[in-house]
This record gives structure tokens, C-alpha cells and sequence, in this order.
């Protein structure tokens, strides 16, 4: 074995290292966080159930097909869980870190390439992008894969690289728009720097090829664009043109240490080599590095040009040009003397390692699936007006329920008022009209008066459940129509409206509706319990009312609140009819309020197990 065959051998061997490195740090709590808006809208248009629906679904989006499609044959293998979907994001990431080694390393060096490589895996927003069920890392992976066979063809033409250059390149188009712009830096590098000029024909009339395999979906993109801006559920997820958003694309791309990765990658686009400790400078070759100057440059510029005029700029499309930045940082590392280069890597190794700079906080959306679920009575409609995060509510319901989220009550808000327009309210009247309650998951404005509504409709709000997302406050509300009979009164201080008892797998669940005959100074709890024929108390569950969520010390007089209890019978209970019963009492008063002169009341009676 060569010399040059054994360092080729070990190069490889520590490519595969920072390879596993990066599959782990990719994997690491990729379950953590709840699906977001665009997670769910991912596994909204792409649920099919067969690929031609899929396609068909899409022409009605803003975006190509490809992705959706494989994700739709990648859930029907492997599952819809929120990790194997996430699964198909990482997969594409380890292609675009193999596609970015050897594309540094065929042009620069196998040094280049295993530190471009590890710069990759640490890579803050590529990682996150990685654990999302979205289509970013295939389209930088293809993005990088397109960039490697078009440097190869255009050094040395080949069959297999002309044919890899071609679908890789198709495949890019078809997986997201913004590919267009690297296809279009390919034609002006190909004119600038490409010779012989012989050699222009054959690389035009590739180009040519790839516009007639694109044909097809630029119908569709033009028919897209034509109500991609009628649609503001589709594009209200962009940024504006702001120092504001510069800076955090900035922060995404090359970190908040930028100052030191931005010298880094001008630096990598010329080449340097010491002799004698004298560095001796040069430009050439300009094949790769003026590409990748391009590749850079030309998205980014383009983008922030039209996003005036046509919204499109989010921190998420500049993955399309990280696979470029990186291999230029790696490159301008390599172009340091040996001691510089050693001090730098392990700089930016530690600081990549130690900080986060790309990472935004999903709303907790699986566990107000959750909760809802832990509440839900029989078939209780939940209203959503949470934006398009409610593709992401629903897909989590599902899971947990282990159905398909379309055979269940769930009302998209926004979807009606997108739907319905100015008769939005009149359908919602008609579809409350026969409901006696239904939960609202809401997170924002009241811009149209919707909570307005829903009183002048008859319901008042029993029960509000929150979470926190960032600084804002997402509500998960109860409404119900006030019961017109009353089951039982509590001292002078609460009167039982309704009560619900039923089995839920090995719990008992006791649902309750209080009223507040008047405010109560002090915090009560209910007891929630079983007792045998004999009347002996066989399980029971105390607290404060919706689980510590509802206080009673908060009440006002009239208030209707939601209170629900899980009872846990003993795994050795005997078969038999049990008594449900419910009493109120101060906790430091155990003597509980008397109801009907008793210390508690009868809900009904059992059968258990």
C-alpha cells in the first residue's frame, strides 16, 4: 500500500469518526420538543395515503413534491413517530457531511476535508434543522451533492459524474425552489471560469436538460405563486428586511463569534503555503473557490432583493449555502501555519461545543395535547386558534390516541376564517349551536372578537389551563353551557351542577362542575372516593380542585368552574359495585361541608373491575 493510499485510509477511517460523532450529537434529545407549525404542516400535506395524493397536495402549497413524497413512503416503512419522522431529516444531514468532505477534500485537501467535516457536524443550525421533519437538509444535501459532480464534470467530463450531476440537481429542484439559485450560479461559474470554451456547448446543453426535467413543476411553481400571497397562513412565517433579522441570519450561518468565521472564509478563498516560515499567496485555482464565492453570494443577495416585494426570507433557506461557508472556514484554516490552525480548530471546537447559536424553543404542544386529553369528556370538540401550529396539536392528539386526527372534533379556527371569510361567525354559530361545551386552545389577539363571542353564544369559561412559550401565554380553555338543574349544595359555598363518572383503562375519572354561591376565603378540597357495599373506603384521590389549577380561594360568586379527579383502585380489588361519592372540606377542618345533611354525596355506584 501506497503512501498516499495509507493517509487516504486514515483520513477515511476519521471521517467515519466525526461522522458517528455527528449522527450522535444529531440524535441527542431529538424527541425532546413537541412537532411546531411547520413539523405538523409537514405531516399534513404529505399523510396521502398514496404518493399521487401527496403531488396533488402539493401543487396546492408553495412548495415541490419530492420531500413529501419520501417522507410519505418513509412513514409508511418505518412508522410516523415523532422520532423515526425526524429520522429522515438526520439521514439527509449525514449525505450532506459526506457530500461536503469529499467535495473539500477532492479540491483542497483530505486535511480540509475532515476539519470542514467536524465544523459541519457542529454546526448549530444544521443540527437543528436535522431534528426537524422538514425538507432544509435534504435540500443542502442535495444542494452539496450537485456542487461536487458539476466541480467534477466541469474538471474532468465522465459519464457517472455527468449522470450524478444531473439527477443530483433535478432532485435539488424538486425538493425545494431556492435550489433554482445554485443551478444558476453553476451557469455563471460555467461561463466565467470553465475552459476551454469548447467545453461550453456540452455544459449549456446539460443546463438546457435540467430546465426540460424542471418543466413540469414550473407550471405548478407559477400556478403557486399566483395565491402563494392571497394566503397569509402560508407566508406570515417570514422576516422582514431589519438589522433585527440580519443579525440573527448572521448568528444562524456563521455564529455569534463571526468576526473570527467570517475571516476564516475569506481567507479560504485563496490558497497559502509557507516555505522557509514565508507565506507565499495565490488565487489559483479559481475553479472551486470562485463556486463556492458564488454559491454564497448569489442566494443570499438574491433573496434579501426580493423579499421586499415577495416575502420568502426565513433563517431556515440560508441552509442552502452552509455546506459553501463551511468548506471555505475549513479551507481558511488550512491555509494557517500549523500552530495557528491547531489553536484556531480547537477554539472553534470548544466554542461550538460549549454554546448554542441557532436553537428556537417549540411550543410545548405535546403537552397540551396531553393535557387536553387528561380533561376531554366523550366526544368534546376542541376549537384551535393557534394559528397553523394546530397541525402540529392534532398530529400529537393522534399519537397519544393512537388515531387519525382527521375522526376527531378538532376545528382549525384560522382554516374557517380562511375558508368561510366574512360568513366565519355564522358557521361557527351554526356549529355550536348544538353543543353543550367544547374546549379552545387559543394563543392570540382577540383581533376579531372571537372571545366576544362566545358569551354572547350562551357559554362561560369552567376551566383555564395554561402553557409557556417564550414570553407569551398559550390558554387552553373550557366552555359550557350553565346546567339549568342542580345536583347537590356544599355548605353555603359550592353547588354541584354536574358530575360525569367514567372508566378510563384502570382509573376511575370523576368530573365535576361547581358553582360559587359565594366567594370563598379560604383554598377547599374535594375528595373524590370509593366505598364497597359495606360502605368501606376502598381508594380515593384529594386535592384542590382541576388539580391545583382552580383554587377556590379565587372564586368569585357565580363562577362555574371544571374540577376533575382520577381515582386509582387497588390492582386487587374485588369484583363488585362500588359507591362513587364526593366531599368538600378545608384542610385544616377535616369536618367536611354538609351536603343534604351527609358529609358527602352519592354520584351513583360502579361496577369494578
Amino acid at each position: 500500500m501506497t503512501f498516499h493510499a495509507r493517509a487516504a485510509r486514515r483520513a477515511l477511517l476519521v471521517f467515519a469518526v466525526i461522522a458517528i460523532f455527528g449522527l450522535f450529537v444529531r440524535l441527542w434529545h431529538i424527541e425532546r420538543e413537541s412537532f411546531w407549525a411547520d413539523e405538523g404542516w409537514t405531516m399534513l400535506l404529505a399523510k396521502g395515503p398514496t404518493l399521487a395524493d401527496v403531488a396533488r397536495t402539493m401543487a396546492d402549497d408553495q412548495h415541490p413534491p419530492l420531500y413529501f413524497m419520501l417522507i410519505r413512503l418513509w412513514m409508511d416503512v418505518f412508522g410516523d413517530s415523532l422520532f423515526m419522522t425526524r429520522l429522515l431529516s438526520t439521514f439527509w444531514s449525514l449525505i450532506c457531511l459526506a457530500a461536503v468532505y469529499r467535495l473539500s477534500t477532492d479540491w483542497f485537501s483530505p486535511a480540509a476535508g475532515l476539519v470542514t467535516a467536524l465544523l459541519l457536524a457542529l454546526t448549530d443550525n444544521e443540527i437543528m434543522l436535522a431534528r426537524e421533519v422538514r425538507h432544509y437538509t435534504q435540500l443542502a444535501a442535495l444542494a452539496a451533492l450537485s456542487a461536487l459532480f458539476y466541480l467534477r464534470y466541469a474538471r474532468r467530463p465522465s459519464r457517472i459524474s455527468g449522470v450524478a450531476w444531473l439527477l443530483s440537481s433535478i432532485a435539488l429542484l424538486y425538493t425545494h425552489y431556492l435550489g433554482v439559485l445554485l443551478i444558476a450560479v453553476q451557469v455563471l461559474h460555467t461561463l466565467l471560469v470553465v475552459r476551454p470554451f469548447r467545453r461550453l456547448p456540452d455544459m449549456l446543453f446539460r443546463f438546457a436538460a435540467l430546465g426540460i426535467a424542471f418543466l413540469p413543476q414550473f407550471g405548478v411553481f407559477l400556478m403557486q405563486s399566483s395565491v402563494r400571497y392571497t394566503r397569509p397562513i402560508i407566508f406570515q412565517s417570514t422576516f422582514p428586511n431589519t438589522p433585527e433579522t440580519f443579525v440573527m441570519v448572521r448568528t444562524d450561518l456563521i455564529g455569534t463569534h463571526f468576526g473570527l468565521t467570517g475571516a476564516l472564509a475569506l481567507l479560504g478563498l485563496v490558497y497559502v503555503s509557507y516555505r522557509f516560515g514565508k507565506a507565499h499567496w495565490r488565487w489559483r485555482p479559481l475553479l472551486p473557490t470562485s463556486l463556492l464565492a458564488l454559491w454564497v453570494a448569489l442566494p443570499i443577495m438574491v433573496i434579501i432583493g426580493i423579499n421586499e416585494r415577495f416575502p420568502i426570507l426565513t433563517t431556515r433557506n440560508f441552509l442552502l449555502v452552509t455546506p459553501a461557508l463551511v468548506i471555505l472556514i475549513g479551507h481558511g484554516i488550512l491555509n494557517l501555519d500549523q500552530t495557528a490552525r491547531r489553536i484556531i480548530l480547537a477554539a472553534l471546537v470548544f466554542v461550538n461545543l460549549t454554546t448554542i447559536d441557532a436553537y428556537h424553543i417549540k411550543p410545548p404542544w405535546r403537552e397540551l395535547a396531553h393535557t387536553w386529553l387528561t380533561y376531554r369528556e366523550a366526544d368534546d370538540a376542541l376549537l384551535m386558534d393557534i394559528w397553523v401550529d394546530d397541525f402540529a396539536l392534532r398530529y400529537h392528539i393522534g399519537q397519544e390516541l393512537k388515531t387519525q386526527p382527521e375522526q376527531l372534533p378538532l376545528v382549525s379556527l384560522p382554516a374557517w376564517r380562511e375558508t368561510y371569510r366574512e360568513f366565519f361567525f355564522a358557521r361557527l354559530h351554526a356549529y355550536l349551536e348544538p353543543l353543550n361545551a367544547f374546549w379552545l386552545v387559543y394563543w392570540g389577539k382577540n383581533e376579531d372578537g372571537l372571545l366576544d363571542f362566545l358569551p354572547q353564544r350562551g357559554f362561560q369559561r369552567v376551566a383555564e389551563l395554561t402553557a409557556k412559550h417564550y414570553e407569551h401565554t398559550i390558554y387552553l380553555w373550557r366552555y359550557e353551557r350553565p346546567p339549568q338543574a342542580r345536583l347537590a349544595t356544599f355548605g353555603d359555598l359550592f353547588a354541584l351542577e354536574r358530575a360525569n363518572v367514567d372508566r378510563q383503562a384502570d382509573t376511575v375519572r370523576v368530573t365535576l362542575l361547581w358553582r360559587a354561591l359565594r366567594a370563598p376565603a379560604l383554598d377547599y378540597s374535594v375528595s373524590a372516593f370509593l366505598l364497597d357495599s359495606s360502605g368501606r373506603l376502598v381508594a380515593q384521590h384529594d386535592g384542590v380542585p382541576l388539580n391545583g389549577n382552580a383554587p377556590t380561594s379565587a372564586w368569585r360568586a357565580g363562577d362555574l368552574k371544571l374540577d376533575s379527579h382520577r381515582i386509582v383502585p387497588p390492582p386487587d380489588l374485588p369484583s363488585g359495585e362500588y359507591t362513587v361519592g364526593v366531599k368538600v372540606y378545608w384542610y385544616a377542618d377535616l369536618k367536611p361541608l354538609s351536603v343534604n345533611d351527609a358529609e358527602y354525596f352519592v354520584l351513583g355506584t360502579l361496577r369494578l373491575p
